[in-house]
């Protein structure tokens, strides 16, 4: 029995993992009403662990379990971004600071392989990519915090805001002021300089908020 209860755990992780990135990068578009039926049959997803995965995606405010509705994706909304982007200014910057104390050289070759390879997407034009990227050079400092409460505040709202900058470089067909502010973020970090540190991803969040308020009020 314990096995069994294992064996849906694990197939409910993978069912999470797959269907995020499906709506994190678009290809489940926001607002979209899911069929249950038909995740099952396009993917061959068992139909206990899809809604173990519906729940936990509805916790991380991805999804939507609406009585009588069933399950939405999570419209893209001017209001929520706000919401979120004014959650991160609250944390971002002594985040920022704790991370420059404890990065390790490999979490440094992490953060610079993450923008050499944002580059290469870049010149590809591949914002999915570039999203995913951005995503982990986030989560990369997150987790050098060394704080579990903040990394996971942190991470949970990095995942709703990848959609929103996803859906603006998209849209602008550019994701390079993004990626030079990262540049500039690894250099506050090579100095050490914690105050450095904290005022360029203040300034990295605030400008990331501009961008996409203004292109979804183009």
């Amino acid at each position: 029995m314990s096995q069994v209860i294992l064996s849906q755990s694990r197939e409910s992780d993978r069912i999470e993992n797959e269907l995020r990135d499906l709506i994190l990068t678009l290809e489940i578009e926001p607002g979209l009403a899911i069929s249950e039926a038909s995740l099952i049959k396009r993917f061959g997803w068992g139909r206990t662990p899809l809604r173990e995965a519906f729940q936990r995606l509805a916790e991380q405010s991805l999804l939507q379990i609406i009585p009588r509705r069933g399950v939405v994706v999570t419209p893209l909304s001017v209001f929520d971004f706000n919401e979120v982007m004014q959650a991160m200014a609250m944390v971002i910057g002594p985040a920022a600071s704790l991370a420059c104390k404890n990065l390790t050289d490999e979490e440094f070759s992490g953060l610079e392989h993450t923008l050499e390879q944002g580059k290469v997407a870049a010149s590809k034009g591949d914002y999915i990519t570039i999203a995913k990227l951005d995503y982990e050079f986030h989560r990369i400092l997150a987790v050098a915090t060394r704080n579990r409460y903040l990394r996971h505040h942190l991470l949970h709202l990095h995942q709703v805001a990848t959609r929103f900058n996803l859906a603006s470089w998209k849209r602008d067909l550019n994701a390079d002021f993004s990626l030079k502010e990262h540049n500039d973020i690894i250099i506050a970090l090579r100095k050490r300089s914690e105050e450095e540190a904290r005022k360029v991803m203040m300034e990295h969040i605030e400008n990331a908020r501009k961008r996409v308020m203004g292109t979804f009020q183009q």
